[in-house]
């Protein structure tokens, strides 16, 4: 036990034990409904990923949403460390300059190792993920989708919507002047907001589907 804790909370694993509890705590508020899967990503008004959602694409890293490619970086470079730090306390000595060499070792393979098994989950998957911007933000307005994770209010919401291809994504959506949409409810998308990136939904009525003889 004692060789875990002194693993864990040294250099370098200690540069990312505090990640990880973040990202579970991130991973438990998503579970209760109280944080967006898609809370880090973002696009410019013509659809293209533009800051964090940028570079991990340029890293192989974009056909997932950001925080899930964080947390299996994050996870997997905790690990990676925690196994390469408990390997040099093999190393028979005291000499603090070749043990903080040796951890800066350590720390540059375990984001190697973190960075290529991230990209070869990513890439294993691909053809069950569906394609993030088959549909562009401004074709699925005026689609109806499915509230998800809660309820749909002004300041929350998490619906399920069909592509084009037939995939199911999960996508950011809001209400407004006080609407209240319940899990499980069909909701109209209305508009979509390229400021905070989420699409504006209001209960569908099925009498109204133009569709319906």
């Amino acid at each position: 036990m004692g060789v875990f804790l002194g693993a864990a909370f040294g250099f370098p694993t200690v540069l990312f034990t505090p990640m990880l509890f973040v990202v579970l705590g991130y991973w438990i508020f998503v579970i209760v409904g109280a944080a967006d899967t898609e809370l880090l990503d973002s696009v410019d008004s013509n659809g293209d990923a533009v800051g964090l959602s940028a570079f991990l694409s340029r890293a192989g890293l974009g056909r997932v949403p950001v925080t899930v490619a964080l947390t299996l970086l994050i996870c997997v470079a905790w690990f990676a460390s925690m196994m390469g730090s408990i390997l040099t306390t093999l190393v028979d000595t005291t000499s603090t300059p070749l043990l903080y060499a040796l951890g800066a070792v350590v720390l540059v393979i375990a984001l190697v190792v973190a960075w290529a098994v991230t990209s070869g989950v990513v890439m294993g998957f691909q053809r069950f993920l569906p394609a993030r911007g088959g549909d562009s933000k401004h074709e699925l307005v005026g689609r109806t989708c499915v509230i998800r994770i809660g309820e749909a209010r002004e300041d929350f919401g998490q619906a399920e919507i069909t592509t084009a291809g037939g995939a199911s994504i999960s996508i950011p959506v809001r209400t407004i002047s006080g609407e209240v949409l319940s899990s499980g409810s069909t909701a109209l998308i209305f508009d979509h907001s390229p400021d905070d990136d989420v699409f504006l939904v209001t209960a569908f009525d099925a009498a109204l589907d133009p569709g319906q003889s």
